[in-house]
């Protein structure tokens, strides 16, 4: 059954790994996510085969099987070492492109704020909503000041949502990439390399 669930991860990887598209960064990180995704299913299944080979051999501190294990666990330990500053690297494209899309969202908040405040802006405003009838041309002056005035703050209010969420999703995605990527890539590499000592002590 262990080995059953390390066979699976390399089938996992083989399924990526025949696009071989190494010079893509896309396909770097989805190579890692991949490994670290699937590393702690490869984990326990090395532990079941430690396990079994205790059980199956107690007077025998090296069998097959824990050579086995050794092996196996220190090449998963590499790899997650490797994985490391893959993921670091990809965490930086990905945060910049996050940032750019915030910057982008706030550059569109303040323009809006600073048109806003100008005069033929709401003279504009004003003879489009006359033209689609929203305020008659008889209203008063301060009523069709108020329905501009109003479509300005409902445009402002959308953007600063959007700024929010732009925010939000930033902040989600590399928190999610930092725990979940790098964070685990670090732990399951020292589990690995822990598991092939154990084999063979």
């Amino acid at each position: 059954m262990g080995g059953v669930l390390v066979i699976l991860l390399g089938f996992e990887l083989m399924a990526v790994l025949v696009a071989n598209a190494w010079d893509q960064e896309a396909f770097r990180q989805l190579v890692v996510d991949t490994l670290i995704s699937n590393g702690p299913m490869a984990l326990i299944g090395l532990l079941l085969m430690l396990l079994a080979s205790r059980l199956d051999f107690p007077a025998q501190r090296r069998s097959p099987l824990s050579w086995t294990v050794l092996v196996v666990g220190a090449l998963l330990s590499l790899a997650m070492f490797v994985a490391v500053p893959v993921t670091v690297g990809g965490n930086r494209l990905i945060q910049a492109d996050a940032d750019q899309a915030v910057s982008q969202k706030r550059g569109e908040l303040e323009r809006a704020e600073s048109e806003s405040k100008e005069p033929k802006l709401l003279e504009v405003l004003e003879d489009q909503l006359v033209q689609a009838g929203q305020v008659s041309a008889d209203a008063k002056p301060e009523d069709k000041q108020a329905q501009v005035q109003a479509l300005i703050n409902q445009r402002l209010d959308q953007l600063r949502q959007q700024l929010t969420q732009a925010e939000q999703a930033r902040d989600l995605t590399m928190g999610q990439r930092q725990l979940g990527g790098t964070a685990v890539a670090i732990v399951l590499a020292l589990s690995f390399l822990v598991v092939a000592l154990v084999a063979i002590l």
